[in-house]
């Protein structure tokens, strides 16, 4: 099986005090979203589980530590540019232990946004996303409640 083909990625809504961290890709051509706000996350390794990637992947960009705390949604989406591949994508919301992150590994910038600000600062697709996936929207929604 060619791992290539096909990715698992898992992402996080998380959250401290009622905002979302955000994270900015390095400013680098090569990656498709180098430059744009994202909520943080990555890919899964072999045989790894998914809420330990969560953690480790939070870890490794921001230094923080998180508790898992519940799926919000699952999806497939395409990634890559010329031979485009599929990838399914886990968001979970995890709660953050304090709010003391630092940009790190991947990372220029990491920041804290309110929940009605989030959509218009993450990267064009992701905002789709967070907009228009009901289980996201809504769990956005009630962040700001």
């Amino acid at each position: 099986m060619d791992l290539d083909a096909f990715r698992t990625v898992v992402k996080g809504l998380i959250t401290h005090d009622g905002r979302v961290l955000i994270g900015q890709k390095e400013d680098d051509e090569s990656h498709p979203i180098g430059g744009e706000w994202h909520l943080l996350g990555g890919h899964v390794a072999f045989d790894e589980h998914v809420e330990v990637a969560m953690r480790r992947e939070v870890r490794e960009e921001t230094g923080l530590e998180v508790t898992v705390e519940t799926l919000v949604d699952a999806m497939t989406f395409p990634w890559g540019g010329e031979g485009v591949r599929d990838s399914l994508q886990l968001v979970y919301h995890c709660e953050a232990s304090t709010d003391d992150a630092k940009a790190r590994d991947d990372l220029q910038a990491v920041q804290w946004v309110a929940p009605d600000e989030l959509a218009a600062t993450l990267f064009e697709e992701e905002a789709k996303r967070v907009r228009n996936r009901p289980r996201q929207a809504s769990f956005v929604a009630a962040l700001g409640d």
